[in-house]
């Protein structure tokens, strides 16, 4: 075998190597061109959600959700609900002991959940309550309140 079919039998296999190499090069680059697409969505609603409202400490509201309660009239739904809430402790069964009130004052310890309903603990200084509220929200804003359960820890 001659000098030059060696050097085009060399230079066919660096070509299909090269081709190969190639192939493999550019199925790993759409992969990653995908999933750079993926994390750039899932960034994008992220931030969409942060934008509503969403995305604080304690709050499971969908971008949607907030949308909704903004057009019923609340202007900043995540603190306006927490504070309307404040202001609704009689809502608490449970009667306060050694002259507390029972009342909820732990503004953070508020969960705000998809469909209208809120997790919010309540105490009057020496019992502590787990409660499960429904709000609605008419139009001009103003929430209405219904205890779903409360249990004394």
């Amino acid at each position: 075998m001659g000098i030059v079919r060696r050097f085009a039998y060399l230079v066919i296999a660096l070509v299909v190597a090269l081709v190969f190499i190639w192939g493999r090069a550019e199925r790993e680059h759409r992969r990653a061109e995908e999933t750079l697409k993926q994390a750039r969505a899932a960034l994008d609603s992220a931030k969409a959600m942060r934008a509503g409202g969403a995305g604080e400490r304690g709050v499971f509201l969908s971008a949607d959700e907030i949308a909704a309660l903004r057009r019923a009239g609340l202007t900043d739904p995540v603190s306006q609900l927490r504070s309307d809430l404040e202001a609704h402790g009689s809502l608490i069964p449970v009667k306060g002991v050694l002259g507390g009130t029972m009342g909820f004052y732990d503004r953070d310890g508020v969960v705000l959940l998809p469909g209208g309903y809120v997790y919010a603990p309540g105490e009057d200084g020496h019992i502590l309550v787990h409660a499960i509220l429904k709000y609605d929200v008419e139009s001009g804003g103003k929430i209405r309140w219904t205890m779903v359960d409360v249990k004394p820890d």
